[in-house]
């Protein structure tokens, strides 16, 4: 089996188990105990906690996810394309059907893991307010672990990832801000509409415990990566980043050190998430070829975050009278 294979069966492999942790921590730990830490679990929790106000038994939850699953899906291939869509049409359809088995299946006496543990917890004499903290801190970081793994493996977790890559398109907010926002919102919603402060503050407890996770997990491994290509194959690889990766890159010249050959040197600017698919298409284009990788924390530009100054005008004017006092001056 070639490099290329082994890699995406590595990342399709992660993001397999990344689906079965996040539902697993979702269904067992977060919806049991009707928290409402974001996303589009926590849409499926409100909507059944007016279907249990009404009066009815109905379990909502995982069809509420299948549906918004579903509707991001479409709304991803509109406007973010093909390639997006095909990111995350695996984990959008996966993480769904391992939530479903673990909030439909009754093993545990006819009830749901999720429900009996809960019932085992209460019967063991634990406080009902130690129990839902428990479920926030353990559901948090399950589903945090689950979010990590699912970028490692370069894949994404659908649903309101879906609108925070689509607003950040077309804004200068970075998608964590609308990611930021989207939870908070619902976390908001559900602490007003269930009118339970207690159930909010735990909400907030595992959205952190989820967010320090994916934080210590994925993010601070991540950022940027500069690549350095020494190849023959430059019109290959340019090819390839702009037309797949949607990059530009730098080409110049350089001379070995050891053997005085003119060489020819790309440059490329690539997010992490981006990483993998780089190298995979590089064993295609040219497996030869020489390459060094330098993690980057920042970049600015086009593709990239903007160097935005709102008082960069107000500090050139300064700069500009300075100099020309001290022209004056000499």
């Amino acid at each position: 089996m070639d490099r290329r294979k082994k890699e995406l069966l590595k990342n399709y492999a992660l993001v397999t188990l990344a689906c079965l942790i996040l539902a697993f921590g979702s269904a067992v730990f977060i919806v049991p105990n009707n928290l409402v830490t974001g996303g589009l679990t926590s849409v499926g929790v409100i909507t059944q906690f007016f279907i249990t106000k009404a009066g009815s038994s109905f379990q909502a939850v995982d069809l509420v996810n299948w549906a918004g699953q579903i509707l991001f899906l479409v709304v991803s291939f509109i406007f973010l394309g093909r390639q997006y869509t095909a990111r995350s049409f695996y984990a959008s359809l996966l993480y769904p059907l391992f939530f479903s088995l673990f909030y439909r299946l009754s093993i545990f006496n006819g009830e749901s893991l999720g429900v009996f543990l809960s019932k085992a917890m209460q019967d063991s004499g634990g406080e009902p307010i130690a129990i839902s903290l428990l479920a926030a801190v353990f559901g948090g970081a399950l589903v945090g672990s689950g979010v990590a793994l699912s970028l490692a493996g370069g894949g994404t977790t659908g649903g309101f990832d879906v609108l925070s890559v689509l607003l950040a398109k077309v804004t200068r907010l970075k998608e964590s801000h609308y990611t930021f926002f989207i939870d908070a919102t619902l976390v908001i919603v559900g602490m007003i509409v269930m009118w339970d402060i207690n159930q909010g503050l735990l909400g907030i407890v595992s959205a952190f415990m989820c967010a320090l996770i994916v934080q210590l997990g994925y993010v601070n491994g991540s950022g940027f990566v500069i690549a350095d290509v020494v190849t023959e194959k430059v019109d290959e690889i340019r090819d390839f980043v702009v037309h797949h990766l949607d990059r530009s890159t730098t080409v110049f010249s350089a001379v070995g050190g050891y053997s005085g050959k003119q060489r020819t040197v790309v440059r490329v600017c690539l997010s992490k998430r981006q990483l993998s698919e780089f190298k995979m298409a590089m064993v295609e284009i040219d497996p030869s070829a020489f390459m060094t990788f330098v993690q980057s924390s920042m970049i600015h530009g086009e593709g990239f975050r903007p160097l935005i100054n709102p008082n960069a005008k107000e500090l050139i004017k300064q700069a500009n009278e300075t100099r020309k006092g001290k022209k004056k001056e000499k």
